[in-house]
């Protein structure tokens, strides 16, 4: 689950420092790519009280014939007990990106360094957990950590810098200072999904790392399907045509899974449009045969697309 933000919006509050700009909350399956729910809020509102909600919609959607218990994924402008206990509530696990805050930095600093163990497939990264958890999480909660071997050299004297964020206080004051070498950004993960061996915890650290995929998903659906500046000030038209930039992106989805084109990975959406849609062609007939004729080098994937759609079973 990710919040997108859009382009500003006149009629709705404008973003600020806070709340940022108005965009979509987007539930995906990350399987398939495919977004299950979604929500558009103006800057000033808050997501958290609509994740359950947003979540409840999605499962609702999966298809429960091919579905193992789904896994719940989310960043941390979705960090809520709310969206914990709908997880749970549901028969799912969760796994929720914590923001940066007092307790969790002290949890941090009581880590002996002898816990830390090197992450997988992230060169310079160790994790390791705690028994953290907020008040009123479900059962089972805990915390992964991560931190990343960070040079002096690499961190900036702006301190706008986001990197800065991520280094403890006074790691960041010595690496500044030219006292040490190095500094370790961190990050937090809240999570019930059982792990109790070094082995399990740095699989799901690395599985929950892979949300990467679905956030290159939502930029496509941006940058090649029109989710980037929202059209107007109304919300509703707004709606409709973050409605239609969704189903954009599942036909691009489906169109490759069905016929096959993503088995070396799949295309963004202005590759797909040039590869199969934006096409001059022309149809002759030929004794009584239509036949389309297209341009050199622009028949690659065409010709192979039709027919495997007409390969498919009908409904």
């Amino acid at each position: 689950m990710w919040r997108s933000t859009t382009g500003r919006n006149g009629a709705w509050p404008k973003p600020t420092r806070e709340n940022g700009p108005a965009g979509p909350l987007l539930a995906s399956w990350a399987r398939t790519g495919l977004v299950l729910a979604a929500d558009l809020l103006a800057g000033d509102q808050d997501v958290r009280p609509r994740c359950a909600d947003l979540l409840a919609r999605a499962l609702a959607t999966l298809p429960a014939a091919v579905c193992a218990p789904p896994l719940v994924r989310a960043d941390s402008g979705f960090f809520t007990g709310e969206l914990a206990r709908a997880a749970v509530a549901a028969g799912a696990d969760f796994a929720i990106a914590a923001p940066r805050n007092a307790a969790l930095w002290r949890a941090y600093a009581a880590v002996p360094e002898i816990a830390w163990t090197d992450a997988r497939d992230m060169r310079g990264a160790q994790v390791t957990a705690v028994a953290y958890a907020p008040a009123g999480w479900p059962p089972g909660t805990y915390t992964i950590l991560r931190r990343v071997k960070v040079s002096a050299t690499e961190i900036s004297a702006d301190p706008r810098s986001r990197r800065r964020r991520t280094i403890p206080k006074g790691q960041l004051a010595l690496a500044l200072e030219g006292v040490t070498d190095h500094a370790w950004a961190v990050s937090f993960l809240v999570t019930n999904i059982p792990a109790d061996e070094p082995e399990s915890i740095i699989a799901v650290e690395c599985w929950f790392r892979g949300r990467a995929d679905i956030e290159t998903q939502i930029k496509d659906t941006k940058l090649g399907a029109g989710l980037r500046h929202l059209p107007c000030a109304d919300p509703v038209v707004n709606t409709v045509w973050m409605g239609a930039a969704i189903l954009a992106g599942w036909l691009s989805t489906m169109l490759q899974s069905l016929t096959g084109l993503d088995q070396h990975g799949r295309a963004h959406s202005d590759r797909l449009r040039h590869d199969l849609v934006n096409i001059p062609g022309r149809l002759t007939r030929h004794a009584g045969t239509l036949i389309l004729r297209l341009p050199p080098g622009r028949d690659q994937y065409l010709p192979t697309t039709l027919e495997r759609l007409r390969a498919l079973p009908a409904a």
